[in-house]
């Protein structure tokens, strides 16, 4: 189902062209946002995503990562008991070494209309950390 990519420090691994990119999204991102709803159902971009991602068609291009536009409320959001920046630089701190050593990552999820990054903001600050310019993405478009 895989085939996997070199880009700069980093192997991709990205579905291949016989394979169908939204159906993978729908069992596996769809599923993972659903479980970030139920854990925090006050994140509005998570119902949001989940309301575009089955009408969304995607497609496997290269983008350049300065592109990419990372949610603000995101990236600010904290609780009494939970804050994501500080979540996320813990998992980059975790997943970094792998990735290097060669393990292989997803390509991001993006939204085509604003170039808004739907999924993959531990994967994507490694790629920034590391000064790649450019990323394998899965980009999506609303189906007319």
């Amino acid at each position: 189902m895989f085939k996997y990519k070199k880009r700069g420090k980093f192997t991709y691994h990205v579905i291949g062209k016989k394979y169908k990119i939204k159906p993978f999204l729908l069992k596996w991102i769809e599923k993972e946002w659903q479980m970030d709803h139920k854990e925090f159902p006050d994140q509005q971009w998570t119902i949001e995503w989940l309301n575009l991602l089955p009408d969304m068609k995607f497609k496997l291009l290269v983008v350049d990562l300065d592109k990419i536009n990372l949610r603000q409320d995101l990236m600010n959001y904290k609780t009494d008991s939970y804050n994501f920046l500080e979540e996320l630089n813990l998992r980059v701190e975790e997943m970094e070494e792998s990735l290097l050593q060669g393990s292989s990552i997803g390509p991001l999820i993006v939204n085509n209309e604003n170039m808004e990054l739907m999924d993959g903001y531990t994967r994507y600050m490694i790629l920034k950390k590391n000064q790649q310019k450019r990323t394998y993405a899965y980009i999506g478009s609303i189906e007319k």
